[in-house]
């Protein structure tokens, strides 16, 4: 009895890491579904992350523009005497205050307040792109997924034919080449079952490490790749409202807020100050004006700089209109096109493959049709299942482009 259980022990040892292990692993798997894909690249993608920070940045920028540039002079003077009937020395203390007269804090303002607009398109273009990634690879996932069960199927059918071709050639039925062949045609097919696999496994990779996962999760990707091929999107009219076109408007007015902080320059700065003096044993309180003359520097360099500036970003943004405008036409027609194609090929062409192929494995238990044949059919029906599958991955894709075109992802 007491050796029973110490071998029941040592058993159930082995057993234990193994079993923690597994349950970890299970812990570590996530059902995604495309919206929740989305929402989790919302929340954890370093390029958005990083992006919002920016915003923060920006916002900082503000804040300096917001706080009075000019601090007070401070100044003092003293001076001994050497008159011996009054030996008290001389000397002053005062104060004075530069002021802007040309309305550069409020340029200032303007352009930091640019800035951020700036900053907040730039982050939620990058949002844009970083979805139109993931959404790409959420959409191979699905057609590898399909692809994979396509290559069960396949797999299933034909060891069924090297089933047959073995269970006729014992027959006496046909001779040696009809097994050997069925044999070549299962070992192809297995090895493409399992390239399938490798593809699956490499796409589902690209899109762990899109949403930030480690790498002991494992992803459960949920969804119909027919659906996301299928479904519409309404290009919204206004083509200012993409986020990369609105952040190079910004930028065109932040550059404008630089010219006219430019040509501010020319107004002269202003000093007032009060200086308390004592000189000669009496005190007096002093007031002075300065004023700082513009004569060399009138911020001609600062204003040619800007007005450079702006004229190259005006130049881009009529460029990025144009450019966004055929992106979003020719996004809408191809996806108009491979979306027909795909409902079209499924309502004519679609329901008659698994009948054909079970009809032609029938005919050749029968022995109407020989093997060469029967695989020849076989091999054009798993075709044309691969061309669906294709069609159906390039609608899906040209759904992303359209939603990352018209930025219509939703929230």
């Amino acid at each position: 009895m007491l050796r029973r259980s110490l071998v029941g022990l040592l058993l159930c040892v082995p057993m234990t890491p193994s079993l923690v292990l597994a349950q970890q692993v299970e812990q570590a798997a996530h059902k995604v579904t495309f919206e929740q894909a989305l929402t989790i690249a919302r929340q954890r993608s370093p390029a958005i992350v990083t992006a919002r920070a920016r915003v923060e940045e920006a916002g900082g920028q503000l804040r300096a523009a917001s706080v009075w540039p000019l601090n007070p002079a401070l100044a003092a003077t003293a001076k001994p005497r050497r008159d011996v009937a009054d030996p008290a020395d001389d000397w002053s203390v005062g104060v004075t205050q530069w002021f802007e007269l040309g309305g550069q804090r409020g340029d200032r303002r303007a352009g930091a307040q640019a800035g951020i607009a700036a900053a907040i398109a730039r982050g939620e273009d990058t949002e844009r792109l970083v979805l139109r990634e993931v959404a790409g690879a959420f959409v191979e996932v699905l057609y590898w997924q399909r692809r994979m069960t396509l290559a069960e199927e396949n797999l299933r059918i034909v060891s069924q034919v090297a089933q047959v071709a073995k269970q006729r050639h014992e027959a006496g039925d046909t001779g040696g080449l009809d097994e050997s062949v069925a044999a070549l045609s299962l070992a192809r097919t297995r090895a493409e079952e399992a390239r399938t696999r490798a593809a699956l496994d490499q796409a589902a990779g690209r899109l762990k490490i899109l949403l930030d996962f480690d790498a002991p999760a494992r992803l459960s990707v949920q969804g119909d790749l027919r659906q996301l091929a299928q479904f519409g999107v309404t290009a919204p009219p206004d083509i200012d409202s993409r986020p990369d076109v609105r952040a190079l408007a910004a930028e065109v007015r932040q550059a404008g807020s630089a010219v006219d902080l430019g040509r501010a320059a020319r107004v002269p700065n202003v000093g007032v100050g009060v200086h308390y003096v004592r000189e000669g044993g009496i005190d007096a309180v002093e007031g002075s004006l300065s004023v700082a003359v513009p004569v060399f520097d009138r911020g001609q360099g600062s204003t040619a700089i800007a007005r450079a500036r702006r004229g190259r970003l005006n130049t881009e943004l009529e460029g990025i209109r144009r450019r966004v405008a055929v992106e979003v036409d020719v996004a809408s027609a191809t996806y108009r096109r491979l979306s027909l194609a795909a409902r079209r090929f499924e309502e004519t062409g679609l329901a008659p493959l698994d009948y054909a192929g079970r009809l032609a494995t029938a005919s050749y238990e029968a022995g109407a049709i020989p093997l060469v044949e029967l695989l020849t059919i076989h091999r054009e029906l798993v075709e044309a299942k691969l061309d669906y599958a294709k069609l159906l991955l390039e609608a899906a894709t040209a759904q992303v482009e359209l939603k990352a075109s018209t930025d219509s992802w939703g929230p």
